[in-house]
């Protein structure tokens, strides 16, 4: 399914459910940035899934880059350019699972006890990032939160995946731009986000404020 233009989209908007336009869109139909490097997905998914324990079909490329302009609400439809960064969506339940164990390990023993105020800061932001069901593996501090030990796992899998994803700079595809990968648990939580997303822009169109 070829990329859709601007105009295209926007038609698309207007009488397709976002969950479709999401399936068919954002998670399916070519690669916009494919047009210049064919095997751009090939060499994505060759690179990060033995680095990180990913299967194949959980790895694909989003937003600008996979569709030709943005579809953040805010910046929708700003084209895609060659100094635009790179989103990738990762689906993988043990990954994420990491996170949820770790996170228990490390606070169930304290659950009923007043913890520090980093602490808790730190307890909040997790609790938000579960409750959408995604995180940013490469953007999670661990400075200041007593035991850290026990979040090792959740250290080691910060820095595996951020050299394998600043490691993709060594491929023709992606050098010079930045890669950034969102770990979600499942597909029903992707596809929630990324439909919450257009409709945002399917309001703003209806309402007249995205030309």
């Amino acid at each position: 399914m070829a990329c859709p233009s601007v105009e295209e989209f926007k038609e698309l908007l207007h009488r397709e459910s976002v969950e479709k336009i999401a399936g068919d869109h954002v998670f399916g139909g070519d690669i916009y940035l494919a047009q210049m490097f064919p095997r751009v997905l090939n060499t994505l998914r060759r690179h990060l899934c033995p680095r990180l324990g990913l299967e194949q079909e959980n790895v694909i490329i989003i937003g600008s880059a996979k569709i030709g302009f943005s579809l953040d609400p805010n910046t929708f439809p700003r084209r895609f350019t060659n100094n635009r960064d790179i989103d990738v969506l990762v689906v993988s339940e043990p990954l994420f699972d990491i996170y949820w164990h770790t996170m228990l390990r490390w606070h169930y023993p304290r659950r009923l006890e007043h913890l520090p105020q980093s602490d808790w800061q730190w307890v909040l932001a997790r609790r938000h990032d579960l409750y959408w069901g995604w995180f940013h593996p490469d953007q999670i501090g661990y400075g200041g939160l007593t035991f850290p030990d026990v979040l090792k796992p959740l250290r080691d899998l910060k820095t595996k995946w951020f050299d394998s994803f600043q490691s993709l700079s060594l491929y023709e595809e992606f050098l010079g731009r930045d890669v950034n990968g969102r770990l979600y648990r499942t597909w029903e939580h992707a596809l929630l986000y990324q439909a919450a997303g257009l409709r945002q822009i399917q309001v703003r169109l209806a309402e007249g404020e995205t030309k």
